[in-house]
């Protein structure tokens, strides 16, 4: 019991190892840094599209439907040259099906 709080801190400090620190920069200063010259491909918009309100569905598919679609989705491109994707397909052929099954 007869130690002295010096004593005790002091062979505390020389078990202790000190790692190097790791410098930290601001924003400012990464910005300042010069950056390597790289072409960044053109951004896609996100969001919403134009057009009149909408929101988004989740559905659920069959595989062995949502390959016909892959399938149909192929058929167009090759021939005109146009891309579509799932969503417009899908939206397309909801809205031609609802027109010819009107319910009035």
């Amino acid at each position: 019991m007869g130690r002295e709080p010096s004593t005790v801190i002091e062979q505390e400090h020389e078990g202790m190892t000190t790692h190097a620190r790791r410098v930290r920069t601001t924003r400012q200063e990464t910005a300042a840094l010069p950056q390597p010259h790289e072409v960044s491909p053109p951004r896609k918009k996100v969001g919403r599209p134009p057009g009149p309100p909408s929101t988004i569905v989740n559905l659920r598919l069959p595989l062995e439907l949502l390959a016909l679609l892959d399938r149909y989705i192929d058929h167009p491109e090759t021939q005109t040259g146009l891309t579509a994707n799932r969503g417009m397909i899908t939206r397309r052929a909801l809205e031609l099906f609802l027109e010819t099954h009107d319910m009035d």
